[in-house]
């Protein structure tokens, strides 16, 4: 009796217990991932590749993903040295030099250098407008005080109301016909609506002929001048080798620009990707190298800029994680990342934003 009462009180224990300890659900872990502008992999308003990949991964991993903006490179990598954020995770090329400071991940994205310049359409036009303002601008004010001179002289001196090719003598009507008849002699067209007929207006006439043809050849110098420069200056640029003797503007503290400095190319340094693509657009360099993602983004929403060549410089964007004390972390991104591609889930938010 005693022992079938042990066995329905241990039956009974055992149907309560569970229900009587309610399992206890903790918080996801937060981690603050350090990032920086680099779209498409990351935009300023915390969306992109990397974003999408870092939030995937957090949630199958219970963690809370902090996403903390940095302005450049080595301010993303000196907040994962000081233990500031716990990862860094952005368009980070895995290099030897940065590997002394940090750790990387397995590499998650595979890209490379291109150039970029000014579309073609835009230096074409751009190029002609400042021949015309060369020829035009420096010599308006010299021209019209020419013109203005040749009307008035030539309307004083031909002035006649009886002769239908003369200039009216009353100063309003006559003063325009002159005005008229210096510009079709200037151009060489010449109507013949209007002609002097004296010594002096047919001295005046001739010199003021001369004039214009010269000053018109000088235009067609200038823009035949300007249109050969600007194929030599902007049409060539498309490989490695066409950068030399250029002025190529570059973000600092970053791959590009070790790399162009180590092969002896003039750089135009840049703050950001905005300064960068600003420095191309304004004419302060010749092109703009810069890795791959962020350069062809930038090209299919602005058409004044235009990448070209092939990619060169290949290079391997790792995710960074603090050289000591992060290798539980490290390990599960690094898992992570295989099991995503093996899966289908990283093609998936490839093609999202690529």
């Amino acid at each position: 009796m005693m022992k079938r009462s042990f066995v329905l009180l241990w039956i009974l224990a055992s149907c309560l217990i569970p229900a009587a300890a309610p399992a206890a659900e903790t918080s996801p872990r937060p981690i603050r991932i350090a990032v920086k502008e680099f779209p498409p992999l990351v935009f300023k308003d915390l969306k992109g590749f990397c974003i999408d990949l870092a939030s995937i991964i957090s949630s199958r991993n219970h963690l809370r993903p902090e996403f903390v903006m940095h302005g450049s490179v080595p301010e993303l990598l000196e907040a994962v040295e000081s233990g500031d954020c716990d990862m860094g995770f952005a368009g980070i090329t895995i290099t030897a030099e940065r590997e002394k400071r940090i750790d990387f991940s397995q590499p998650f994205f595979e890209s490379g250098l291109r150039i970029a310049v000014r579309s073609e359409a835009l230096s074409h036009i751009t190029s002609i407008g400042n021949a015309v303002l060369r020829v035009i601008g420096f010599s308006i004010a010299l021209f019209f005080l020419g013109l203005t001179l040749v009307a008035h002289l030539v309307w004083w001196i031909e002035r006649d109301d009886e002769d239908p090719q003369g200039f009216p003598t009353a100063y309003g009507r006559g003063i325009v016909d002159a005005y008229w008849w210096a510009v079709v002699t200037m151009s060489t067209v010449g109507y013949g609506d209007k002609r002097p007929k004296k010594i002096g207006g047919r001295v005046i006439a001739a010199v003021w002929m001369f004039i214009g043809i010269i000053w018109f050849a000088g235009l067609t110098a200038t823009l035949s001048s300007a249109l050969t420069v600007d194929r030599i200056h902007h049409g060539e640029i498309s490989e490695l080798p066409d950068l030399y003797g250029k002025r190529v503007a570059v973000i600092e503290g970053t791959t590009s620009e070790d790399f162009l400095r180590y092969h002896n190319v003039k750089v135009v340094p840049a703050a950001s990707l905005d300064d960068l693509l600003a420095k191309l657009k304004d004419g302060l360099s010749d092109a703009a190298v810069y890795d791959a993602p962020p350069l062809m983004y930038a090209a299919k929403l602005d058409p004044t800029i235009k990448v070209v060549g092939r990619m060169f410089a290949d290079q391997r964007y790792g995710i960074v994680f603090p050289n000591t004390g992060a290798e539980a972390l490290k390990e599960l991104f690094d898992i992570e990342i295989m099991l995503s591609r093996q899966s289908g889930e990283y093609q998936k938010i490839y093609n999202k934003w690529f």
